[in-house]
């Protein structure tokens, strides 16, 4: 629109220094119409495609007239009649480039009609006619070269557009592909805690009948005492890992859920301490009240169980990881430290990227923590990690106070 008015205003201006009304007055004119079609753009007064289309229409009647009165075929202006379809093609109606490539074609095959029968005019004077093609030129030049430039840059954000997409698509899909994964295992867990429970309640129910049984034989219940001990530990320990695999397993999308971060973390460790058990040892100090947040139990067993699976896996022999949580005025805090290898600080800010992963191929998809960061958002809740290479990491997870 801005090269519609410079054009037509300048031309303007020429043909009325030339004192050539024929000229003057129908490129003033156009100005006045583009002007109306800025005003009515700027106050959103009519569809923008009506207003295009009626902007190309004039600038393709000011055409015809300027070609008309300045020799016809061999004007210097003829091959304005290219900038409408131009400018069409660059907007998104395939039709309007059809359109106006046929209209600008049958103004051109008209020009030659009406110039071969001497009805076209060259009132520029023959001294001034180089000056009138080289502004003509320059003109033509200007206006393909600004929107082949826009063309390009349309181009390159078109791309871009879809390049991101692409990735979104990619990112989502392997999510998907996890999050059915996750499902999978949280099904299997389901089953086995199951499968486990039922011999348990066996075994407990054989130890009642044997305490029964040795109430009034008080020599074989001093004798037995000891090993009934160990096996209702072993059965308390066992029923431990049942409910921490029953916790894991939910699957649900209820976002209502009643959830207690000390219970999370500690079924949590659970699930990780035949693996932890073997690197090092687990410290914990957990806030003594429960620290309730509404939310999805499941999800959030996820996201913790990936966090303490970072921490275990960064840590070798004798190591340490501590886990915290608190009450902190109006949030809730819990904090993951281990002493392992570290994060350097390049790779700080995108450990949440969805697959980045330093592991090596095979061993591991770059999408836990990605996951990670995308459940504490649902919840409300943010992440801080602070790290330095061979210091060890810690991740704040903290969640506003319900």
């Amino acid at each position: 629109m801005i090269s519609a008015y410079v054009s037509t205003l300048a031309f303007g201006t020429y043909y009325l220094i030339l004192g050539i009304p024929e000229l003057y007055i129908p490129t003033y004119g156009a100005f006045v119409l583009f002007t109306v079609y800025g005003l009515l753009s700027v106050f959103s007064s009519v569809n923008l495609i009506t207003l295009f289309r009626l902007s190309i229409a004039t600038a393709l009647l000011a055409f015809y007239n300027q070609v008309y009165y300045t020799g016809g075929v061999l004007s210097s202006g003829l091959l304005e009649f290219v900038i409408p379809p131009l400018l069409a093609f660059f907007y998104r109606p395939i039709r309007d480039r059809y359109f106006f490539m046929a209209i600008s074609g049958i103004c051109l095959v008209s020009m030659f009609i009406l110039s071969s029968l001497g009805y076209t005019k060259n009132l520029i004077l023959e001294q001034l006619r180089v000056e009138h093609g080289i502004l003509c030129a320059l003109f033509i030049f200007t206006i393909v070269s600004i929107y082949t430039f826009l063309f390009r840059n349309a181009l390159v954000i078109k791309n871009k557009k879809i390049g991101d997409s692409m990735k979104e698509l990619q990112e989502t899909t392997h999510m998907l592909i996890q999050s059915e994964k996750m499902a999978s295992l949280g099904m299997l867990s389901a089953g086995v805690a199951h499968e486990i429970n039922n011999p348990l309640n066996f075994i407990k129910g054989g130890v009642e009948i044997l305490e029964d049984g040795l109430k009034e034989e008080k020599e074989l219940q001093f004798e037995a005492s000891p090993s009934l001990h160990v096996i209702k530990e072993g059965l308390k320990r066992a029923s431990v890992i049942v409910n921490s695999l029953n916790h894991y397993s939910r699957k649900t999308d209820s976002m209502n859920e009643k959830c207690d971060l000390n219970e999370i973390l500690n079924n949590s460790l659970v699930m990780l301490q035949p693996k932890l058990k073997y690197k090092g040892e687990v410290v914990k100090d957990l806030e003594n009240a429960p620290l309730v947040v509404t939310g999805n139990e499941g999800k959030l067993h996820q996201a913790f169980l990936n966090i303490l699976s970072n921490a275990e896996q960064a840590i070798e022999k004798n190591g340490t990881v501590t886990v915290r949580s608190r009450k902190l005025n109006s949030k809730m805090a819990v904090e993951i430290m281990d002493d392992g290898e570290g994060i350097s600080k390049e790779n700080l800010n995108r450990i949440s990227d969805p697959f980045f992963t330093t592991k090596p191929v095979g061993k591991g998809t770059g999408l836990g923590l990605a996951i990670t960061y995308k459940i504490i958002e649902e919840h409300n809740g943010n992440v801080n990690v602070v790290s330095k290479p061979g210091k060890g990491a810690k991740f704040t997870i903290s969640f506003p106070t319900q």
